[in-house]
């Protein structure tokens, strides 16, 4: 009789444990490989918008991309009409773009009333250049996942939610107001000749998802393309991030001070900061409170659709800015921050490092 060597039941649940050990092992690193790749696409997205914003300057005269038309344009869906504001065509611009790339009727996608393109679809001025089809993949960060559910087709959320048609084509990049608005509030002769300020966007500290204006917004030729040669210190400004630091974990609201991620900056370089290394920020809701350099922007931010905030809170409160609203717009700088200062919550005591140059281009 041979006798045939086999498994033994033991074995078995030898080679089941060791299975299971490598794949408890494994699972992590998968994990790590994924998000670096995740944050490697993300990159590329950046230095896509880089590449395009540079040809787009070549092409524009030194201005960088921004949506453009103006006040007394002739309105091309309504040819007998002028637009009042620039705001007004700017609007108007926006949604006939978005109509053209997405191939969208005017029933399906109406030109809002009160609405502000500029502060959230200012990228849209950048999609038209390079006319690519929307929803643009570029972007969206890829650990976006309610805007890479829309990139899929996904829309059944945002209907549930009730948001509108321009929901479709929002952005996880953002960028300050200054890229399109005034950086200095100066004085203007408004439409009916009165002497004014200059409208200045910012947001609402009580809750950012609205937005304020300090001073007259039909003054004309203020909103726009800005020329790059306003950018001060390219290598330090910020140019897009991210409302979340999305590559570590999970998603975090970027004014949380641990938040940490890429940034593009101005000089087209992308490079990794912790929140609390950046700038902590001025209050831009006055020209008084922009003068100083300790006049901190504290405010509150609500978890919302696209993004929710540490420990499942509804809503919370910051001490600062950090890198979205700084003191000098264009014009400061919002990295590095003082290494005494970092892994610290800004003081009214203490003037860290920005740039003081209301002497040389006038009143804040």
């Amino acid at each position: 009789m041979i006798n045939r060597a086999g498994f033994a039941i033991r074995d078995v649940l030898v080679g089941v444990a060791v299975v299971g050990t490598l794949c408890v092992l494994a699972v992590p690193t998968l994990s790590q490989v994924r998000m670096d790749s995740a944050r490697q696409a993300c990159i590329g997205n950046y230095r896509f918008i880089a590449e395009a914003s540079s040809s787009y300057e070549n092409d524009h005269a030194g201005n960088m991309w921004a949506l453009s038309w103006k006040a007394g344009m002739q309105n091309p869906l309504m040819p007998t009409n002028y637009f009042a504001s620039d705001t007004e065509a700017q609007n108007y611009e926006a949604v006939i773009v978005l109509r053209r790339l997405a191939k969208l009727s005017a029933q399906e996608s109406p030109v809002p009333s009160g609405w502000v393109a500029s502060l959230l679809f200012s990228h849209v001025a950048l999609l038209d250049y390079v006319n690519l089809g929307l929803p643009a993949g570029f972007y969206v960060c890829p650990e976006d996942g309610p805007r890479q559910r829309i990139l899929d087709g996904d829309y059944t959320k945002l209907q549930a939610a009730s948001l509108s048609w321009r929901s479709l084509f929002t952005t996880s990049y953002v960028q300050s107001t200054y890229h399109w608005g005034p950086s200095r509030q100066t004085t203007a002769t408004n439409p009916l000749g009165q002497s004014v300020k200059t409208p200045m966007w910012y947001p609402n500290a009580a809750d950012i998802s609205t937005w304020m204006v300090n001073g007259d917004s039909t003054v004309r030729n203020v909103n726009g393309p800005k020329q790059t040669s306003e950018v001060r210190f390219p290598a330090s400004k910020v140019f897009m991030s991210d409302d979340y630091a999305r590559h570590n974990g999970k998603p975090r609201y970027y004014a949380y001070q641990t938040a940490g991620q890429d940034l593009l900056f101005y000089d087209s370089s992308v490079r990794y900061f912790r929140t609390d290394s950046t700038n902590p920020g001025w209050d831009p809701s006055s020209a008084s409170r922009r003068g100083s350099m300790t006049s901190r922007f504290f405010h509150s931010k609500k978890a919302d659709f696209w993004g929710g905030l540490d420990n499942g809170a509804s809503q919370a409160q910051f001490q600062a800015g950090w890198y979205r609203w700084t003191r000098g717009g264009l014009y400061g700088w919002d990295v590095p921050r003082l290494s005494s200062t970092v892994g610290k919550l800004p003081s009214a005591s203490v003037v860290e490092n920005e740039v003081d140059t209301s002497a040389a281009t006038g009143a804040w």
